[in-house]
């Protein structure tokens, strides 16, 4: 069982700064690695959703203020790097939709950062999809769901993994050297 632990580092408002703009950064960046790596012979527009990583260490670290703040910002920056506002249609319900879904599983204490993430990518792409639904005007689109969420599975896995064995390293770091190892479950 996973022990929610926000870190509330108000007292230290430099170092919460600096922790912000490197998940934003490290957001912004692999963003725009993963729109290199050509996935669209699987479904149009996927990704891997590395910069997830981000995300879903900030439910650990930060308020859920502060990562929907992250998660707007990665929204709104990401549609402009790309230069496609249509993406902002897809992304901003979806985001919002996993964001919802992995904070309400810490929150409950039922899963490991492993299901938090794997259940976001779930819900990221199954909004994604309704969407998609809804803008093209067919149900045709439901076809890729499946492929979808088998990757968004793998990659969750694979992401929640790095959430989990770099958690306690970034809780020393922001506890100033204590251990939090316990606080992941195991």
């Amino acid at each position: 069982m996973v022990v929610w632990m926000q870190l509330h580092i108000e007292g230290n408002k430099s170092k919460k700064v600096a922790l912000f703009g490197v998940f934003l950064a490290f957001i912004l960046v692999m963003g725009l690695i993963e729109r290199m790596i050509p996935l669209d012979g699987i479904a149009p527009g996927m990704k891997l959703g590395i910069a997830n990583l981000a995300v879903v260490i900030s439910l650990y670290i930060f308020s859920a203020r502060d990562t929907l703040v992250l998660v707007i910002l990665k929204c709104m920056m990401t549609a402009m790097l790309s230069g496609s506002v249509m993406a902002l249609l897809y992304s901003v319900p979806a985001s919002f939709a996993s964001l919802a879904a992995m904070y309400v599983l810490i929150r409950v204490k039922i899963a490991s950062p492993v299901g938090v993430s794997v259940v976001g990518a779930a819900f990221h792409n199954t909004t994604q999809i309704i969407v998609a639904r809804y803008i093209l005007g067919t149900w045709g689109i439901l076809i890729y769901l499946p492929f979808l969420l088998a990757i968004g599975t793998v990659s969750g896995v694979l992401i929640g993994m790095l959430a989990k064995s770099m958690l306690p390293k970034l809780w020393a770091y922001i506890d100033n050297g204590k251990s939090c190892h316990e606080q992941v479950s195991k």
